[in-house]
């Protein structure tokens, strides 16, 4: 049967190729149908050849059942009950083992893992496969392919460590096994040879300058920002622990999280229509009141023991008082019009889709007005393909695979960075409505600040994007300039107000967010700025290499350490930016450009950006520590920096050979980079995919790693 496979697979190709070799000698929607039926021939030639390995190469076995080894488990509905940590031997087998299925019933857990112990002919006594995880509702993961030396006359199946009862309701092994069609794998697979089709180095889209097709430019953003979106949507749903919708017998509803501290926007909210703004009511534990240093993480555990009392993690204490010390711009903007009106908390998993969907905007607007401002030579394939890999690999998706509370502030930070860059770049350049978009650029930057307080760092580009403007030849002095300076300063007069007084009414300092007071791993109030923690922030968010494995989703988090002795907190991280995101490489090379970024007035935007950028892993290390989620603070900084080098580059390089050049290293390293960030999407941490919706972890799991 595998000679079936193999034939198969070479018609569907051969037809495949023969229809896209048909399709080169056709133009218009002709071409565009046939590439269609290329592609599609392609998809549906190796769903039912190559991907369906296991029905090929399994077709002749014949099955044995070994469920009679477990008959004392057996309950009176005919199922086998196996308890964790519980050894089933199979004794004298005496047969080659080609796989094994075990037939998990509906009562099971979604999933549990097992670990094969077999005798082979090599092999007198036990060795040990590597541990197999089974999902309930995946069929395929049930069956477990085994590559032995001849025949086998023990075997042994150890299940998982965690406390559970699984129900089986068979052992066999050497099943034929059936054939799958999936639907979702070939839809995969045409969407990944249609982006391979459009972006291919030798695509008509990078012979196309941005500057004489700007309705196609229009049409395809248009398309992919859509198709963005529901990319978005897609990954942002995948986690349901995240959604806060609760299905009951009166429909679905908007419900708390079971996360206490997932909650704090929506308690704040609920407090400021009460006339507070702190999130307790009153109830906060006296034993928390008494001690001399409530931050203590390690005193705090040790009191609650003695005391029985418990204390709210991650929230901001103060003179008494439990306070939430993320920023308050996205309350006011969701969480606070969501009770108000509707009297529900605002599920911040639509809050981190919606603003991913505007980020995302945010930057085919930046990067578009680049192009056609600054960088009229850069093709329209160039612009698509580096806006895509800013949206997708900035940052941006590991906060909408995640997207919980934490990620809120950050996300609506980076979205309102990217609008107020494109608005104050747009106001500079131009009179028509200049004042609107310095307004509203201003107005995007300090309401990053109220997200974000780090972004108050990347509002310093404010300098290089204005300094000309208004100082050059003491033009400040003019009564439009005055004007201009007015209407860029009043945003952020008016925003800062309003934080300062808030911040003034909780902390008594209108400087003071509060994080400082924050009851987490280590005492922020005496965390301080310590330089030894500086380098391993450097290099653990921007150099560090990341580790790859041969296993789904072939990526695992990175070990820290360091010699700094001091205390160091940190999360799962999964690699240092630059190391991991292959289209940043082309940072360095603004040497070769800073002739034609000096020209178009960018090069000391492009210099204060990339030293932001900087600057911000050292804000982050020093005062939270190395978490996954903290590189979203940077990561769009320095995308902007790579891909104003990136189109500076297409400006010099217009001649054939070093323009296709240029082109195939920015598509592979696009590749590269997304590779990665899908990989980070299914990666294992903490709250993560496969253990909140492990059915849909170990679906991807199936149609990726096809031979299992």
């Amino acid at each position: 049967m595998i000679f079936l496979m193999i034939i198969l697979l070479t018609v569907f190709a051969f037809l495949s190729f023969a229809v896209y070799k048909k399709s080169k000698t056709l133009k218009g929607t002709s071409q565009i149908l046939c590439v269609a039926v290329s592609i599609i021939t392609l998809a549906v030639g190796l769903e039912i050849s190559l991907f369906n390995v296991n029905f090929y190469t399994s077709y002749k076995n014949t099955p044995t059942d070994l469920s009679q080894y477990i008959s004392e488990n057996k309950d009176d509905n005919g199922k086998y009950t196996v308890m964790s940590e519980t050894q089933i031997e199979f004794p004298e087998i005496n047969t080659e083992i080609k796989n094994i299925k075990i037939d998990l019933c509906d009562e099971s857990p979604e999933k549990a893992d097992v670990t094969v112990y077999l005798t082979d002919e090599a092999n007198e006594y036990y060795f040990s496969t590597p541990t197999r995880t089974l999902y309930r509702d995946v069929e395929k993961s049930q069956y477990i392919n085994i590559e032995t030396t001849g025949k086998s006359s023990h075997m042994s199946l150890v299940f998982g460590s965690d406390e559970y009862l699984l129900k089986i309701n068979s052992v066999s092994i050497n099943e034929a096994r059936p054939f799958e069609f999936s639907l979702l794998r070939l839809l995969i697979v045409i969407a990944s040879l249609v982006f391979f089709y459009i972006f291919k180095p030798s695509s008509p889209l990078y012979t196309q300058k941005i500057s004489d097709a700007q309705t196609a430019k229009y049409n395809l953003t248009v398309i992919f920002l859509a198709l963005q979106c529901i990319i978005f949507i897609v990954i942002g749903t995948l986690n349901p622990v995240f959604l806060g919708i609760t299905n009951t017998d009166d429909g679905y509803k908007l419900t708390e999280l079971d996360m206490q501290n997932h909650n704090q926007y929506d308690e704040l909210a609920q407090a400021i229509l009460k006339g507070k703004v702190y999130i307790d009511n009153d109830d906060v534990p006296q034993s928390l009141i008494d001690m001399d240093n409530p931050y203590d993480t390690a005193a705090r555990s040790q009191q609650s023991k003695l005391t029985g009392d418990s204390y709210r993690w991650d929230v901001a204490y103060f003179n008494g008082h439990y306070y939430v010390y993320f920023g308050i711009v996205p309350l006011l903007l969701m969480y606070l019009p969501c009770r108000a009106i509707l009297n529900a908390p605002f599920p911040s998993a639509f809050g981190i889709i919606f603003f991913a969907a505007v980020f995302s905007l945010g930057v085919f607007k930046l990067l578009g007005y680049l192009c056609e401002k600054y960088f009229k030579n850069v093709s329209i394939g160039a612009y698509l393909l580096t806006s895509l890999s800013f949206i997708n690999c900035c940052g941006a998706m590991f906060l909408v695979k995640r997207p919980d509370f934490y990620s809120i502030p950050i996300m609506c930070g980076m979205t309102f960075v990217v609008w107020g860059i494109y608005l104050w770049l747009k106001g500079r350049d131009t009179q028509k409505k200049k004042n609107l978009y310095l307004l509203l650029g201003s107005l995007c930057c300090a309401l990053a600040v109220g997200c974000r307080p780090q972004s108050v760092l990347m509002c310093a580009v404010a300098i290089p994007v204005f300094f000309e403007y208004y100082f050059k030849n003491k033009s400040f002095l003019k009564r439009e300039r005055l004007i201009n300076l007015a209407v860029t300063a009043i945003p952020f007069i008016v925003v800062a107000s309003g934080i300062m007084y808030y911040n003034f009414i909780r902390f008594g300092s209108v400087t003071d967010f509060g994080s400082g007071y924050n009851l987490t791993t280590n005492d922020v109030t005496r965390r301080g700025f310590n330089i030894g923690r500086t380098g391993l922030g450097l290099f653990t968010y921007l150099f560090q290499t990341p580790k790859f494995t041969a296993v789904f989703p072939y990526l695992e988090y990175t070990e820290t350490k360091t010699a700094f002795m001091g205390k160091t907190i940190y999360e799962y991280c999964f690699g240092g930016l630059f190391a991991v995101t292959p289209i940043l490489w082309f940072t360095p090379l603004v040497c070769k450009v800073k002739n034609i970024l000096k020209e178009k007035k960018l090069l000391g935007f492009t210099a204060v950006a990339f030293l932001i950028g900087v600057a911000t892993v050292i804000a982050d290390t020093q005062a939270g520590g190395l978490l996954q989620r903290y590189f979203s603070d940077f990561g769009y900084i320095f995308f902007i920096v790579a891909v104003t080098v990136i189109f500076a580059l297409f400006e010099k390089n217009q001649d054939g050979e070093s323009n296709k050049n240029l082109t195939v290293l920015l598509f592979i390293s696009t590749i590269l980079s997304t590779l990665y960030t899908l990989c980070l999407v299914f990666s294992v941490s903490d709250v993560t995919i496969d253990v909140y919706n492990s059915t849909v972890f170990g679906t991807i799991q199936h149609i990726v790693e096809f031979w299992l």
